[in-house]
Parts: structure tokens; C-alpha cells; sequence
């Protein structure tokens, strides 16, 4: 344990490091940073999620830089941001490029995957799920949805949703099958293929009847309302299609 420094009349109890951190110089930039990195992060997304930038397209950090007024340094580390999310490839000495969309066929294989675990994991939520837990998912899953009509509010909706699929899989209390979601990416290649679609305000119906089924501590509905959301979501992603509003 690392042992605090003197000083001048101040107790042990009383030591803050973070407040230490805060005030060097180090700090000080640390703190100023963070959210630029943020909005740098969010800005380059919401480009990718809006297809203003395509598949394949290689991005250039001193010409992003400039087109978002920043220096070259918060874009360099929201793209490694974006590396890490499988929004962006990098290859050794070269720059990043858009990574590219999944295939419809692709999306209808995650989905049939998603099937067979995500009901599982809905049913697990509704035995494990404490009181507590399973209100604060009612509330979350009316949180969403608001059916704006821009790149931002596409990218907030994936957010949404994978944080309410991800907190189902957390309550079910198996990480094997949450660590397979998370490495799915699922609702990254479905928000990206489907940007045009706005069916958030359409889903948070489906994710409130779900958490509704695991505060009530009925596996088989929660399992069964799981399904029928999977399922509903796949085919309004083949409707959009069949409308050809989104080229395949």
C-alpha cells in the first residue's frame, strides 16, 4: 500500500488522491480532455451510423481534425475507441477504414443466435432479478425510443437497446452467455444496416412488455416476449428491405 505523503496538519482519513490528481497540471489536461474525446467519439459515429462516410472509406486524422476543429489527438483516440468497437479497422502502418456493413443474410444469422440464448437469458433474469433490479429495468426500458429522425438520436437508440439486452443478460447471472452477446455486436451491425429504419419508438413497447414479464417473476413470458421482440425486430428489418428503402 502506497503511504501518503505528509501533510501540513492534514490526517490520513482525510487524503484525497483524486483531489491530488485534479490538481497537478496532468490532471488539470486529463479533466479537459475526457469530454472532447467524447464528442469527438460521438461526432465520428454518428457520420458512420448515417452512412455519411462509406464502408471501406479510409479516414484521415489530420483532415478530421481539421473538419471538427479539433487537434489531431481526441480523434486519434476515438477512432482506437472505434477500433476496439468494430466500427473502424486499422491496419499495421496504414490508416483506419470504415469497417464494412454486415450482410442482410448475416444479420438474419445473429438474429436466429440471438434466439436461442436471449430467451434463456430473459427467463434467467425473471428467477435471479431482485425487486429493485427488475423496477430499475421497467424504468430503462420506457427511457428509450424518443423517434427523432437524425444520426444522433440513431446512435442514443443503439445505446438504448443494447444496454437493456445487455442488463437482461447481466440479471440472468451467466456471463459465458453475456460475454457472447457483447462479442456479437449484434445491435451494432443491425443500427448500421438499418439506419433509415427509425424503429426504436416501435421497440420500447416490446422491451417494456419484456421487463414487465421478469418484474412479475414469469420465465416463460419473459422467454416468450424475448422471442416475439427478436423476431418482430427481424422482420421489420426485412420490410424495410422488401420496401426497398434501404438498399441491399
Amino acid at each position: 500500500m502506497l503511504a501518503a505523503a505528509p501533510t501540513s496538519g492534514r490526517s490520513v482519513d482525510t487524503f484525497d488522491i483524486g483531489d491530488v490528481a485534479r490538481a497537478t497540471q496532468a490532471g488539470q489536461r486529463l479533466s479537459a480532455r475526457t469530454p472532447l474525446v467524447d464528442d469527438v467519439h460521438g461526432a465520428l459515429v454518428d457520420m458512420l451510423m448515417n452512412h455519411d462516410v462509406d464502408p471501406g472509406a479510409r479516414l484521415n486524422i489530420d483532415a478530421l481534425a481539421r473538419g471538427l476543429g479539433v487537434s489531431p489527438t481526441p480523434v486519434r483516440e476515438a477512432l482506437a475507441r472505434m477500433e476496439a468497437e468494430g466500427l473502424v479497422l486499422k491496419e499495421p502502418r496504414r490508416s483506419y477504414t470504415v469497417a464494412p456493413l454486415i450482410g442482410l443474410d448475416d444479420l438474419r444469422a445473429l438474429i436466429d443466435f440471438r434466439l436461442l440464448i436471449e430467451p434463456a437469458a430473459a427467463a434467467a433474469a425473471a428467477r435471479n432479478a431482485t425487486p429493485e433490479q427488475a423496477t430499475a429495468l421497467k424504468t430503462f426500458a420506457r427511457s428509450g425510443g424518443a423517434g427523432h429522425h437524425d444520426a444522433t438520436a440513431n446512435r442514443l437508440d443503439m445505446t438504448y437497446d443494447a444496454t437493456f439486452h445487455d442488463t437482461i443478460a447481466r440479471l440472468g447471472a451467466n456471463p459465458w452467455l453475456r460475454d457472447a452477446l457483447v462479442r456479437l455486436r449484434s445491435h451494432l451491425h443491425m443500427y448500421r444496416l438499418y439506419h433509415h429504419a427509425k424503429h426504436a419508438a416501435a421497440t420500447k413497447p416490446e422491451h417494456v412488455a419484456i421487463a414487465k414479464a421478469i418484474a412479475a417473476r414469469d420465465p416463460d413470458a419473459a422467454a416468450e416476449a424475448m422471442r416475439a421482440h427478436l423476431s418482430t425486430a427481424m422482420k421489420r428489418i426485412d420490410d424495410v428491405f422488401a420496401s426497398a428503402k434501404i438498399p441491399s
